[in-house]
């Protein structure tokens, strides 16, 4: 009688309502860790994807200082090229220049050795002439007296 007891009523009415508060209270606890690690699952997707938001700013920003940057070193590697065409044709320009007064210089020497010379040549023609005027005005003081 005594097991039958026992095996009618294993657990009493206060164990069964204590179990059943026990179930209840754990589903409660179950069902708020459940939204709240789902509230941590959406505020982590939404951190991730400001952070996908700001690393695309950021790639595009360095896209564009990198376009910039190197369109300004085509700017300058061209401005290079045309100074360095410019320094060989005023380099031309100056060894002509060169060589031509190099030429004038040369001429301008002979001319002074011509200008020595026919000077040279005109007080001796100048003195001869004075020379023969004297004689001539000398015979014909001789034929006139």
């Amino acid at each position: 009688v005594q097991l039958q007891d026992g095996n009618a009523r294993p657990y009493g009415l206060g164990d069964l309502q204590e179990r059943m508060g026990k179930l209840a209270g754990s589903k409660q606890d179950l069902s708020a860790r459940m939204a709240f690690s789902e509230e941590e699952k959406l505020k982590i997707s939404k951190d991730l994807v400001d952070l996908q938001i700001e690393t695309n700013k950021m790639k595009e920003q360095y896209e564009t200082e990198n376009f910039e940057l190197k369109n300004m070193i085509l700017a300058l590697e061209n401005r290079v090229q045309e100074l360095e065409l410019r320094s060989e044709k005023v380099t031309g320009e100056r060894d002509a220049l060169q060589e031509r007064l190099r030429a004038l210089e040369s001429g301008r020497k002979e001319l002074a050795d011509e200008y020595i010379i026919l000077k040279s040549n005109y007080l001796a023609l100048g003195k001869e002439l004075d020379r023969e005027v004297r004689q001539a005005a000398a015979f014909a003081l001789m034929f006139l007296t």
